[in-house]
């Protein structure tokens, strides 16, 4: 049956003005002339590659069976007329089908073939025009980018209107693109269109097909080594601004990156992207990997960005529908105002939501990114893709059986391997899946977009394995004290890490434990001081030392029953984590907390037998990425004089659980 009715289709379309479409000829060539032979030659209109798509050709003027009547109108036009018929007499729907079907020749970059037709005589502009083929303009649209993004958020009817506007911005901003155009006037709107496409790639990838195919990767590449610092010696004493362009220029580079990118660069070439990124990613003290002040916690309610300086919403504004009392939300938000208060001049935080052209003339509030995130991500690909591998001469052991066996408890040359091949940072089995689609919360996505995603109880859990870059503490003392940027920015110590990390979680607001001290900020996790963790009957039970309190977590286990078998009307309020950092030369005791919002974790690690505040105590505070990264900053508080001493970290998911290690 398929076979008949696309030997049909070919038969009804065997037009000779399909040939000038498919060569791109029709609009110049000088042989076009008004009368068509029908029985000139063969010509195969539809390949057989695209017999598949005709299922799915939508309902209406473009469905399959609209399409064979009326090439059997056209046809029986043709012999009643004899062996010619003219191109006035091609019906408009037959038009748009053949525009439609010579698109489906060049997926990506503009439709060249629709817009040659256009060219061709005011019959065909009118016929083609999107007043008169507003289906047309949609399904074109769908076939060259992720459309379902946009029609989650705004309606399947809002997009088919507005396809035809979108999909003209798209292409006009990937042509400063592919020009090369980084002083463009539109460049802050080309940027955000970009990002938006990042934002709304589905697993088709086609919005990022058309922004790789556009050279996109080598555009930021230009942009950031010639306008990263554009405008920080007059306003910001030397120091990069990030503002619109750079966090979205930052944010982009990392999300359409690849591994073969970055080794395709030579070693000046990445040094010089590192000493750029450098301040970025290190000068905690200036520059926020958080959406929204970090020291803020409660156990429901929502957030904006902050800010500097920061108007605060009322916690009546601030509420949300949520199985979580009112009372905790209202805690939140007065959590929110206190800190933005206390906030200092730096670090700054991410931006305000900015208004922006999401879809052809309808504007939305967005989110920027955070960039000096993404900015921790890309200075750990380029370290690491240029660190060579070499073992100290002192190391004698080879395997850890070998130094357990010896009664040597430190590093082997096993452990160098490992950490040389596994510990890296990885990037998204498909471009831009960082940030990819939510499509559970897109439908009833409120106020700016591009949101951070609230937590997922699970993703936490598991083997964690990578590094830690911390810089010097004299160095570190001068950057802060310094309102210039230092002339030399480059001293920087590298060491594994490597995390083992369980979560347990409480669903009854009531049997949470309780906050820190708000004064108290994340220096301990969120968590009350003394407190206790003990484990009984494959549960977690949680008290401090003055029996204040006393509750009993869950333990998350993929896959198990006390996990995929939870009431789904029951909502996770609240997660703590407890874990190991256990293979190079001892362990350490991980407790930690997740704020349940945007997902920041925070740990606390330090030595078994000194617990409190003192010596070798450090905190981790950073984001899960959907390429399974875990990056953030590292702060190492060893005495409490040093505590501006910070540095960063990235970790990566270890799956292979059969290894013996942490």
């Amino acid at each position: 049956m398929r076979s008949s009715t696309a030997n049909e289709v070919r038969v009804a379309l065997n037009v000779k003005v399909t040939i000038g479409v498919l060569t791109g000829q029709l609009a110049t060539s000088k042989s076009v002339k008004a009368r068509c032979k029908c029985n000139k030659g063969p010509f195969r209109f539809l390949p057989a590659p695209y017999d598949s798509l005709l299922p799915l050709i939508p309902s209406g003027p473009f469905s399959q069976r609209s399409l064979v009547a009326t090439g059997r109108h056209c046809t029986d036009n043709a012999q009643t007329m004899g062996s010619s018929i003219l191109i006035t007499d091609i019906p408009q729907e037959l038009l748009q089908k053949i525009a439609l079907y010579a698109t489906l020749g060049s997926l990506l970059g503009p439709p060249k073939e629709l817009y040659n037709l256009l060219l061709t005589c005011r019959l065909f502009r009118d016929a083609l025009s999107f007043q008169n083929a507003s289906e047309l303009y949609a399904f074109v649209f769908a076939q060259k980018f992720d459309a379902r993004a946009p029609s989650l958020r705004l309606g399947a009817a809002t997009v088919r209107e507005q396809a035809p506007l979108e999909m003209r911005r798209r292409f006009e901003f990937i042509r400063i693109f592919r020009q090369r155009k980084i002083h463009h006037p539109d460049l802050t709107q080309a940027l955000w269109t970009a990002y938006t496409m990042v934002e709304d790639s589905d697993t088709s990838q086609k919005n990022m097909k058309q922004l790789l195919r556009a050279g996109m990767v080598d555009f930021l590449d230009l942009y950031l080594r010639e306008r990263l610092y554009e405008g920080a010696t007059e306003s910001n004493d030397g120091w990069p601004v990030l503002n619109e362009q750079n966090s979205l220029a930052i944010a982009l580079s990392w999300t359409l990156s690849s591994q073969s990118s970055v080794n395709r660069e030579d070693r000046t070439t990445s040094d010089s992207m590192r000493d750029l990124l450098r301040p970025i990613v290190f000068a905690a003290f200036r520059y926020s990997i958080f959406p929204m002040t970090e020291d803020a916690f409660g156990f429901g309610g929502t957030f904006e960005p902050a800010q500097v300086p920061t108007v605060m919403k009322t916690a009546a504004a601030m509420s949300v529908a949520s199985p979580i009392s009112e009372s905790s939300q209202i805690e939140f938000s007065s959590s929110i105002a206190t800190t933005a208060q206390n906030q200092k001049p730096f670090p700054l935080s991410v931006l305000a939501p900015c208004e922006v052209a999401y879809f052809g003339d309808i504007t939305l509030k967005a989110r920027l990114p955070p960039a000096a995130l993404f900015a921790s991500l890309l200075y750990f690909t380029r370290m690491e893709s240029i660190t060579p591998f070499s073992v100290p001469p002192h190391i004698s052991c080879a395997t850890r059986a070998e130094a357990q066996a010896c009664g040597y408890n430190g590093v082997c040359l096993e452990d160098y391997e490992h950490f040389y091949r596994n510990c890296r940072t990885k990037f998204a089995d498909f471009p831009a899946l960082d940030v990819g689609v939510q499509s559970a919360a897109m439908a009833k996505e409120e106020g700016p977009i591009f949101q951070p995603v609230p937590y997922q109880l699970g993703v936490l859990s598991g083997r964690w394995q990578g590094s830690q870059l911390m810089p010097f503490v004299q160095e570190y003392k001068s950057w802060t004290e310094s309102p210039s940027l230092p002339k030399k920015f480059d001293a920087e110590c590298r060491s594994p890490l490597y995390l083992t990390i369980e979560e347990h979680y409480c669903d009854d607001i009531r049997a949470a434990v309780p906050h820190d001290d708000p004064t108290n900020g994340m220096k301990n996790a969120w968590l009350p001081h003394n407190l206790q963790a003990t484990v009984r009957d494959g549960r977690m039970e949680f008290s401090d030392v003055e029996g204040t309190f006393h509750t009993t977590y869950k333990t998350y286990t993929r896959g198990s029953a006390s996990a995929g078998g939870r009431d789904p009307q029951r909502q996770v309020v609240d997660v703590i984590i407890t874990g190991k950092y256990a293979r190079w030369g001892g362990g350490t005791v991980i407790l930690g907390r997740v704020r349940m919002q945007d997902g920041l974790m925070v740990l606390v690690k330090s030595l078994p037998d000194n617990p409190d505040e003192g010596a070798m105590r450090t905190l981790l505070r950073g984001y899960v990425t959907s390429s399974q990264n875990l990056v953030g900053r590292v702060k190492g508080s060893w005495t409490s004089s040093e505590s501006y001493y910070e540095g960063v970290f990235s970790l990566g998911k270890d799956h292979n659980t059969s290894r013996p290690y942490h």
